[in-house]
């Protein structure tokens, strides 16, 4: 059973790597992360390591689950009844998939919060992803459903001198609705112009209140002005699908921005929509999709290549205590599947997990190519566990996963076999789009085109801005 089992990066971890501003880290606790040692190397110098007060009773929790079986989101022994620190302790001595090297007999009450107690705890360097949620359920709500919290749904980058670009927007928000777009220029928010420096474009987006208005300029110059509101909204996660005509060939060009569970609806419409139009090529475009759940990415697979039904897409493996839980998956048949024999993927740092893993599961069948800049790197994943008391998700890495013939060497990410910058300047779906222009370049030629560094970016990378909750992630793009 794969329902409650996720492989992602939700967008604010990548902050934790890429970095300009300090940021109040209790707001961010979010998905299977990646975190800096740093964070506690001043603190674990004085660890204290006492023993946990033992108790004779045979009460005494030693599992989050009874022998060993993951059956729900929430533990089925005594250990529920837990305090938080507790039942997180219990569990990377547990369920963590290096349980075995957890440091023992730690005095939990030592540690001031249960995310420093799950920063000591974590094995390194080998785990960069385990993470504590403290909105479990929303959380879980985002993952399975694709709701949000109030946002305004949209993200920007800071290119230098002044200018910012609108990088996404999200299908169902209050963004969309106004008719933002990616590749737009922010002209102003609420009458006040574009700050010169990415920190003071940083303190904007960080204060925005519940509705905001924005002026913003499209590439041939037409202004618009975006009355926006912070809204809660089912995410469309496949918002753009459409086909070209290269080389006599039919190609198929589709966004898929999360695996949520609810995403497979859209799928099933979108790939009827490319087998309709009797494509023979794919760019199936993740840049910015930081993974989700395993059924999903199976049923994108499916989809992709509908003649590899029933071959394994995934096997996941877990730590002696839960092995019970080892199991595989495979494709399934899809009335509408395309019976691709090669698919190009748009990827960048920020695709993860989920998205990692589709590529990994159908490249030892078809020919996979990669384009655009190399993926984030996270070939393990996590198990969802609410601890009922408190409403704390604990995401710990419970699991390893591989392709059908042992293939889990992803760990730095996938390389692009065809380099190609991601044009923060251009739509999705614009042929002239950089990405996509060299994914349609090799389709014609059947070869990767020359690689130009834009000027824009010649001085200063750009700061993409992740709004969410009011908070944003501010990340260095290569």
């Amino acid at each position: 059973m794969l329902s409650n089992i996720i492989i992602t990066i939700y967008p604010e971890m990548f902050h934790r790597f890429f970095s300009y501003a300090t940021m109040n880290r209790r707001s961010l606790l979010v998905a299977i992360c990646c975190i800096p040692t740093a964070l506690l190397l001043s603190f674990c110098a004085q660890q204290p390591t006492n023993p946990v007060q033992n108790q004779s009773s045979s009460d005494v929790p030693t599992q989050w689950f009874a022998n060993g079986r993951i059956t729900d989101i929430y533990s089925n022994t005594n250990a529920a009844n837990l305090n938080l620190p507790d039942f997180l302790y219990l569990g990377m001595r547990d369920i963590y998939y290096w349980h075995t090297r957890v440091p023992q007999n730690l005095n939990v009450a030592a540690f001031p919060t249960p995310d420093s107690l799950l920063r000591f705890t974590m094995v390194r360097p080998e785990d960069r992803f385990s993470e504590i949620v403290e909105d479990g359920i929303g959380y879980y709500n985002r993952l399975t459903m694709g709701t949000s919290s109030p946002i305004f749904g949209f993200a920007s980058a800071f290119l230098g001198n002044g200018e910012v670009r609108i990088t996404r927007v999200l299908g169902g928000s209050s963004a969309e609705k106004a008719g933002l777009r990616r590749g737009m220029r922010i002209i102003s928010v609420d009458g006040q112009a574009v700050p010169a420096t990415a920190s003071a474009w940083l303190n904007i987006i960080n204060n925005l209140g519940m509705t905001t208005t924005i002026v913003a300029e499209d590439r041939e110059g037409k202004r618009l002005t975006a009355n926006l509101m912070r809204t809660v909204f089912n995410e469309v996660v496949v918002p753009v699908v459409q086909t070209f005509t290269v080389a006599g060939k039919k190609v198929g060009y589709m966004v898929f921005t999360s695996y949520t569970q609810s995403a497979i609806n859209e799928l099933q419409t979108a790939f009827a929509t490319l087998k309709k139009e009797n494509v023979s090529e794919l760019i199936l475009d993740l840049r910015y999709n930081g993974g989700g759940s395993v059924n999903t990415a199976g049923a994108l697979c499916s989809h992709i290549a509908s003649q590899l039904a029933g071959t394994v897409y995934v096997r996941l493996t877990y730590n002696s205590r839960y092995a019970v839980n080892n199991q595989q998956a495979t494709m399934t048949n899809q009335p509408n599947g395309l019976s691709l024999n090669r698919l190009f993927v748009i990827t960048t740092n920020r695709t993860a997990s989920a998205s990692e893993l589709t590529i990994n599961a159908l490249r030892p069948f078809i020919d996979v190519k990669t384009v655009g800049s190399r993926s984030f790197g996270k070939p393990v994943g996590s198990n969802i566990v609410i601890h009922r008391k408190s409403g704390y998700m604990l995401l710990l890495t419970s699991f390893s996963y591989y392709n059908a013939v042992g293939q889990a060497d992803f760990l730095n990410g996938f390389a692009p076999d065809i380099p190609a910058e991601d044009d923060l300047t251009r739509d999705f779906g614009d042929p002239e789009e950089a990405s996509l222009r060299a994914a349609l370049y090799f389709i014609q030629h059947g070869r990767a085109p020359a690689v130009a560094k834009s000027a824009q970016y010649a001085s200063t990378p750009p700061m993409l801005v992740e709004e969410q909750k009011g908070i944003s992630s501010a990340i260095l793009l290569p």
